[in-house]
């Protein structure tokens, strides 16, 4: 019934974002995908994993950027897991080096270790160069009783006038989230980026999520995938 009434209230939501798409800068894109392993905040979900997302852009004065929408994902072979979820987030340039934000997602999950709830929570974004940015971020799971922070840099050069390279990595802090508290994970994800036109790319990436704890029963994963995206 509540993922019957997101899907609703996402699809309305969007439809409305399109009504003020001639008065506001806005930009929708579309983003398909598979990857062999879905891992969590340093919890794997699901092997396998086929998913879709939607999501708008709306720029609203000269500083202050929303984004909105949501993603549905399911595992890949037969009945297995599934999460719907629907965000926003906002965010503001303080100046040319900084953005602040804040987001709210609500998560649905089917055949998951985690609960439904909202995730909500604040980050910096510092930026050293066109090219490498850190970010730090706090977040309050309420659906699982959790707190997550993270600490993450990423760096992404251009290969030309239609390609570029992406690379993340980030450490992360838990408090009673499924089990686990103190330092959780060291995440990150390489991935190429090539424009086909100027609303079709497509992203092949690796990525990885390695417990920093020891003793955690939670297995290392390292995963591969793709992206497909479409900007309208």
């Amino acid at each position: 019934m509540m993922r019957a009434f997101l899907s609703l209230l996402f699809l309305g939501s969007t439809l409305a974002i399109a009504e003020i798409e001639d008065e506001i800068p806005l930009g929708i894109e579309a983003v398909t995908g598979i990857r062999s392993t879905y891992a969590y905040r340093g919890a794997k979900l699901a092997d396998t994993l086929v998913d879709f997302q939607l999501e708008a852009e709306i720029v609203s004065g000269k500083d202050l950027v929303m984004n909105a929408g949501g993603w549905f994902s399911s595992e890949s072979g037969g009945p297995g897991f599934s999460e719907f979820a629907a965000f926003l987030d906002v965010r503001l340039d303080i100046n040319d080096l900084l953005t602040i934000g804040a987001s709210t997602t609500y998560h649905d999950f089917d055949k998951a270790i985690l609960r439904d709830g909202i995730d909500t929570g604040i980050f910096a974004t510092f930026y050293a160069t066109e090219d490498i940015d850190f970010t730090f971020g706090a977040y309050r799971d309420f659906g699982n009783d959790a707190w997550y922070a993270n600490s993450e840099a990423s760096w992404s050069p251009r290969l030309g006038d239609d390609a570029y390279f992406g690379l993340m990595g980030g450490i992360s802090w838990v408090d009673g989230f499924i089990g686990r508290s103190g330092m959780n994970d060291f995440y990150g994800r390489a991935s190429l980026t090539y424009n086909i036109n100027n609303a079709v790319s497509l992203t092949p990436f690796v990525g990885w999520s390695m417990l920093m704890d020891s003793s955690d029963p939670g297995d290392d994963e390292i995963f591969g995938g793709l992206w497909f995206e479409v900007i309208f």
